[in-house]
């Protein structure tokens, strides 16, 4: 079975109207990977998991797409 092509901006625009659902609540990258994959969008596997990751952390800094909560991370700032 030969794999398909992602096309990362459908994939980016799709995921976008997920979290825009949502709203006003935020959402996880871990959810919206879920949705997409039981939506057929992508496949759930790890590296894809990681690719989407770096995709939509892109579409963020280009100021294109909405933040996503973290859970597990914490932010650390220095004292000032």
């Amino acid at each position: 079975m030969a794999r398909e092509r992602i096309h990362w901006p459908l994939v980016v625009e799709r995921a976008r109207e997920i979290v825009d659902g949502y709203a006003p609540l935020k959402v996880t990258l871990r959810q919206v990977m879920y949705r997409l994959a039981a939506e057929g969008v992508l496949p759930h596997t790890p590296p894809m998991y990681r690719r989407l990751s770096a995709q939509l952390a892109q579409a963020r800094r280009e100021g294109c797409f909405p933040d996503l909560i973290d859970t597990v991370r914490e932010v650390h700032v220095p004292p000032t």
